[in-house]
C-alpha cells in the first residue's frame, strides 16, 4: 500500500478528501482526534481536526500524486510518504484516521507513552491535567515538532510487573 499526504486549504479537507474518495476510490480522510470537553463537570468526547489542513491518502498502486481539485495546495515530500512519516499514516490508516485516547505508564513522578507506535513518532508527555485525564502530546510529522492535547488512560504497571514473575 502506498501513502501520500496532501497540504489543503484548512476548511475544506474533509470535503477534499470526500472528493478524492468518491472519484477516484482511494482510501483518503483528514484525520480527526477525540477530545474531552467538561460542560457542567460531565465529560463529553467530541471529534475535532487533529491536523487542520492535512488529509492522507492511500492507494494499493503508486499514483501520480496531483488532483484536479481546487483547494489542493501541495504534496509532502516528493510523493510517496517514507520513513517516520509513513509510520505515521499507517497509525492513521490502522485507526480509521481518528486517534482517541493515548495509553500511558507512570514511572515515578513522570509518565511515557506505552503505545510503541507513538513512540516510533517520538511520542513525549509535555504536560498533563490529571482532573480532565487530559495530556499534552509532543511528536515528529513533516520534520515539525507539533503538539496536541489528547485523552489518556493511565495502564497500571504494578499488574504488568506482577505478570511478568
Amino acid at each position: 500500500m502506498f501513502a501520500y499526504c496532501f497540504f489543503c486549504e484548512t476548511q475544506r479537507c474533509k470535503m477534499i478528501a470526500e472528493l478524492i474518495r468518491k472519484n477516484y476510490g482511494y482510501t483518503c480522510f483528514a484525520p480527526q482526534i477525540i477530545q474531552r470537553k467538561w460542560v457542567k463537570g460531565i465529560p463529553n468526547e467530541e471529534p475535532h481536526d487533529w491536523l487542520p489542513g492535512y488529509i492522507f491518502v492511500f492507494s494499493d498502486d503508486k499514483i501520480i500524486p496531483r488532483f484536479p481539485i481546487d483547494g489542493i495546495i501541495r504534496c509532502l515530500g516528493n510523493g510517496e510518504l517514507l520513513g517516520k512519516d509513513r509510520e505515521f499514516a499507517e497509525i492513521l490508516y490502522q485507526k480509521n484516521g481518528v486517534i482517541g485516547s493515548v495509553p500511558l505508564v507512570q514511572k515515578g513522578d513522570r509518565c511515557f507513552v506505552a503505545d510503541p507506535s507513538w513512540q516510533g513518532m517520538q511520542g513525549t508527555v509535555i504536560k498533563m491535567d490529571r482532573s480532565r485525564r487530559r495530556c499534552c502530546l509532543e511528536f515528529m510529522f513533516d520534520d515539525v515538532r507539533r503538539t496536541i492535547w489528547i485523552g489518556y488512560e493511565l495502564l497500571n504497571l504494578q499488574d504488568e510487573n506482577q505478570s511478568e514473575r
